[in-house]
């Protein structure tokens, strides 16, 4: 069973974890919204770009949606710790994925490895 300390700071990296999927909602609506008016004025280049960071925002939302029922799972049944590094690496691809696209979800997304390292190097040290 994780210690306190330790989920606690899976804890806190599931805040930045969902308050970065809020924003990747949020942003997935102001994009349908903007691509769907620069087609009615004709510009379709631009609605391009902004479908291709849309693939790129679901993805990611996709990918952060998943990691984040492993950590609730982690802290509430306390399995497989050793799942954290494999975790920070998929939160690191998926930030590096955003983070042209929206530097706030990739600075959230910053401080959700940085927990989930500290909880990782606690539990190794521990």
């Amino acid at each position: 069973m994780p210690r306190a300390s330790e989920r606690l700071l899976i804890a806190r990296s599931l805040v930045h974890i969902s308050t970065s999927m809020s924003r990747i909602r949020f942003l997935l609506g102001a994009i349908d919204r903007r691509a769907s008016l620069l087609r009615e004025r004709g510009l379709k280049d631009m609605a391009r770009e902004l479908e291709n960071q849309k693939r790129v925002l679901e993805r990611t939302l996709t990918g952060l949606e998943a990691v984040s029922e492993r950590l609730k799972t982690m802290i509430s049944l306390g399995s497989a710790y050793d799942d954290l590094a494999s975790i920070a690496a998929t939160i690191k691809d998926l930030r590096a994925a955003v983070k042209g696209i929206n530097p706030e979800i990739s600075a959230s997304l910053a401080e959700a490895i940085s927990y989930i390292e500290e909880a990782f190097e606690s539990l190794s040290s521990g």
